[in-house]
Order: structure tokens, then C-alpha cells, then sequence
């Protein structure tokens, strides 16, 4: 731009020396399209409108679309406009979000990008780059969006059966013979009529049918809680299945979730893993019912992360220019161990639930120690089971000892195992 306008003031000056029409021309012809391409230029994105509409959430495997608007007020079209989409790379569908699109004076533009959402997380989308200019290269301008709009992708959620687990696992309420309350959704049978019987329990199909007045009979049940466990301790994982390992975790924790909360049944959600927004651990979500409270725990499934309490140990050390713990004292790394692996951080967490309740541990292995901590559970009125999520060698040795204790265990299926089988 700058070379144009000495070049400009070099030709006028030219063109006084020498006196020359023509040069006068060529100078008048030029910086009059240079000026008007400059004020053609930012007026542009001046009156230029944009607005995007993104959808908040999606699950992982989904394809979904940014839709783009750009609205001219101005008279003026923009002969050209570049678009720069900034996009995760665990949500590209496409290698390139470029285009070059021209908007037409008082007219509305749209574009569409397309979304593959590969993986759970929480991601940014955006900020959009828009770059326009005149048609002789004269002038150009840019413009970027302050915001970035933000896409929750919630974790895949299997059933049961495709776990390879029992559909019949008691998660949720369960019967009981003490008779807190009578279920009206669970009828035992009917019985004769007695005084103080509630009009509404009358069965007056079968009281027609044997002439006499016949009340409905009711199963006793009462509403016991369902806790989801993930365990996401890095030190629990091997190494090679760090990242495959826990996000196969993730999506056991948001099956079981899922499935208590199809039965309208209560659920909750503890876990030992770090929620990357607070760089903590991440709040514990009690038991309640109802599919806003199951989404709540899919949002905080989708951005959960491995926790490392041995970098967390050291960062600090290193800040005050002390050595990390265990290197001063000789202690090998096989000694170390970590404040939140599960036999230690669990039985805190868990010592509110009331009796009968159920405790579903999803855990990379199923170790002696933490058999005998949650056998522990199971002696106070829990019902206790653990799901391993990684291949565990000698599992049906540690299972038959869990089995032994009133500990029920189940190995799931592995995920590539299950497409393999889905397709």
C-alpha cells in the first residue's frame, strides 16, 4: 500500500516536470481507484454481519455442521471474502476450513462446515478469520471473531448386552422385605376388601369378575441409590493403555449411567480423575433421578482427564528448589504410591451412602487390597461391583477371590472387539 502511494506522489511529480497530459491521467486514473478501493475496502467488513450457529452438545461418532451467515447491509458487494475456520483436530471432517466466498450488495451469504466429532472433550470452535480486498490488489482488510463458541462432546454410551455384561445387574432400586413404602407401579395380586382401604386400589375389573371387592396388591420396595466409581488415577493405568485404557473407562462409566437413569432410578457419580476447567478434582454429583441430572454427569464424563499426583507432587518441589519426594532417600519408583489411588481415596468418598445402596467401581485392575476395601463396603449393606476396563492377566484368580468375599466382577468386552462385532 505504502509503495503505491510514493509511487503515486513520484508519478505527480513526474508528470509537473515534465508537463505531460498523459502522465496527469495515468496519475488521476490510478489514485482514484486507489482511493475508492480503499474506502470500498473497509466499509465492507464494516456492514458486514456475521453470525454462526453451532450446536452446544453432541455425542462422540456424530457429524454436525456450522452454519455460517453472512448478512451485507451495505449497497456495495464484496468481491471477495476468504474464511479461516479454526477447528480442533479431534473435530475435523475435512483437512482445510478455507474458502473464498463473494458476498452481493444487500444480500444474505451462507456457508456450512462439516463437524466429525471423533472423540469426547471440550473444545473451542473458532475464532472465524475473514480477510477481503479490492479486485486490483490495491487495499485489504481483516477481521476476527472475539468469542469462540463452545461444543461439549459427550462420551459414546453402549448397552449392557454390548458390554458384555449381565442386562440383569440389580443397578437401581431393589425389592426389599421390610416395607417402607408400596410401589404402585410393581402389582403382587389382589386381596378381599378391608375398612380403610383406599378407593383408588380397588381392582374393579376382577371385584366384577368375582362379585365381591377386590383391592390390589402391591410388591414393597425401597429407592437405594446407584454410585458410578471411575477410576482415573494414572499411576493404576499401564502405561501402553494410558489413553486407550481410561477413555474405554469413560464410556463404561456413561453406560451405567445411562442404563440407572432409563429405569428412573437415582444415580451418582464420584471420581478421582480432573476436571481440566479447575485443574482439580473433579465435585462429586449426588444421587438424584431425571434426564437433565444424567446429562449433567455426561458433561462432566466428556471433559474428564487422567490425574498424575506424582507430577503434581513435583511441580512444586521444583518451584522451591527442593528435590521431588522418594529421590533423596533412595526409595525406588516401585515405592511410590499415590494419595489418590483407589484403596486409599475411596472408602472417604463413599461413607455417606446408606445401607443397600449400590457401588458400581470402574477401574483399570482389580488388585487384593482394593477387593478386601470394598469387601469392607459390602459388610456395611453395599452392594458392590467392579468393572475392570483393561486386560488384566490372571482376572479369574482376583475374581474368584472377590466372589468369595461378596464382591461381584466383570471384565468388559474390549471396544475394538465390539465394532468388530457391530459390524
Amino acid at each position: 500500500m505504502f509503495d503505491l502511494f510514493f509511487l503515486l506522489l513520484f508519478l505527480f511529480a513526474f508528470a509537473v516536470f515534465l508537463r505531460m497530459d498523459w502522465i496527469y491521467y495515468v496519475f488521476y486514473v490510478v489514485g482514484g481507484v486507489w482511493l475508492i478501493s480503499h474506502w470500498w475496502t473497509r466499509r465492507s467488513l464494516r456492514n458486514l454481519n456475521v453470525s454462526r450457529r453451532v450446536p452446544p452438545r453432541a455425542f462422540a461418532g456424530e457429524r454436525i455442521h456450522s452454519d455460517i451467515n453472512f448478512l451485507n447491509r451495505s449497497r456495495l458487494p464484496i468481491p471477495w471474502l476468504r474464511l479461516q475456520e479454526n477447528i480442533p483436530i479431534d473435530l475435523r471432517a475435512i483437512e482445510q476450513y478455507s474458502t473464498v466466498i463473494s458476498v452481493g450488495g444487500r444480500s444474505l451469504t451462507k456457508r456450512q462446515f462439516a463437524l466429525h466429532c471423533h472423540r469426547r472433550g471440550y473444545y473451542e470452535i473458532g475464532p472465524l478469520s475473514l480477510q477481503t480486498g479490492d479486485l486490483f490488489g490495491f487495499a485489504e482488510s481483516s477481521w476476527q471473531e472475539t468469542t469462540a463458541h463452545l461444543l461439549t462432546v459427550y462420551p459414546k454410551v453402549y448397552s449392557l448386552a454390548d458390554l458384555g455384561l449381565p442386562s440383569l445387574l440389580p443397578f437401581g432400586d431393589m425389592r426389599s422385605p421390610h416395607r417402607l413404602y408400596q410401589d404402585p407401579t410393581r402389582m403382587a395380586g389382589v386381596r378381599p376388601y378391608e375398612s380403610g382401604d383406599s378407593m383408588r386400589n380397588i381392582h374393579w375389573r376382577a371385584s366384577a369378575h368375582e362379585d365381591t371387592l377386590l383391592v390390589k396388591k402391591f410388591q414393597p420396595s425401597m429407592a437405594l441409590s446407584t454410585t458410578v466409581v471411575l477410576d482415573l488415577d494414572r499411576s493404576a493405568f499401564p502405561y501402553r493403555e494410558e489413553y486407550s485404557g481410561s477413555e474405554w473407562a469413560v464410556v463404561l462409566a456413561a453406560s451405567v449411567a445411562s442404563h440407572v437413569a432409563e429405569q428412573r432410578q437415582e444415580i451418582g457419580f464420584l471420581s478421582n480423575g480432573e476436571d481440566p476447567r479447575t485443574g482439580a478434582e473433579v465435585l462429586a454429583v449426588p444421587s438424584r433421578n431425571g434426564r437433565g441430572h444424567l446429562m449433567g454427569i455426561l458433561e462432566i464424563l466428556a471433559r474428564i482427564q487422567l490425574r498424575d499426583m506424582r507430577k503434581a507432587e513435583e511441580e512444586p518441589s521444583n518451584r522451591n528448589g527442593r528435590a521431588p519426594k522418594g529421590a533423596t532417600d533412595g526409595s525406588s519408583e516401585e515405592e511410590w504410591r499415590s494419595p489418590i489411588a483407589l484403596p486409599t481415596w475411596l472408602p472417604g468418598r463413599v461413607a455417606h451412602l446408606s445401607w443397600g445402596s449400590t457401588l458400581v467401581v470402574v477401574t483399570p485392575r482389580l488388585t487384593e487390597e482394593l477387593v478386601w476395601v470394598m469387601h469392607g463396603m459390602y459388610r456395611r449393606g453395599l452392594n458392590v461391583y467392579a468393572l475392570v476396563c483393561t486386560l488384566q492377566p490372571q482376572f479369574k484368580r482376583i475374581r474368584e477371590q472377590a466372589e468369595a468375599l461378596g464382591i461381584t466382577s466383570h471384565q468388559t468386552i474390549w471396544e475394538s472387539d465390539l465394532l468388530k462385532l457391530q459390524g
